[in-house]
């Protein structure tokens, strides 16, 4: 289905990336704990713990993403959706802002339409296909390509 494929795209390349931060993430914290246990130095120890802390809160949220996107890519159910307007997109800049209904419960999202050019896209009132999964309907992608 050619509605997928920049979709299914993305989402593999997302998940690329997010397995090798995971593996430098985990050697990060590897190498702390072999610090922590190794060291005689209060300040070096604090160091490692902070250190430490601030890279299993980011291994949290990379897991966490990590099980949306493949939970997308894997189980993709799909629904109409409608643009709202633009917004931005959290480190990847403009995106389309957009509501969909899953089991009678709205949500809003936002992503970004790359490499759709946003002239092609209805911004206001658009309706296109929203990709969720069963288990995180509220993380849906819209997919701005038209049959």
């Amino acid at each position: 289905m050619l509605l997928n494929i920049v979709t299914d795209e993305e989402l593999l390349v997302s998940q690329i990336v997010k397995t090798i931060l995971f593996f430098f993430l985990i050697a990060g914290i590897v190498f702390n704990i072999i610090k922590l246990v190794r060291t005689q130095s209060k300040t070096i120890r604090i160091v490692s713990c902070t250190i430490l802390a601030i890279l299993s809160i980011v291994l949290f949220f990379v897991v966490s993403a990590y099980q949306i996107e493949a939970s997308l890519l894997k189980n993709p159910e799909y629904v109409i959706g409608v643009t709202i307007g633009t917004c931005n997109v959290f480190a990847r800049g403009e995106g389309i802002e957009f509501e969909y209904e899953v089991n009678g419960q709205k949500y809003r999202n936002c992503n970004t339409y790359y490499p759709i050019l946003i002239d092609s896209i209805e911004i206001k009132g658009g309706k296109y296909s929203v990709r969720y999964s069963a288990k995180y309907p509220d993380k849906g992608r819209m997919v701005f390509n038209k049959d």
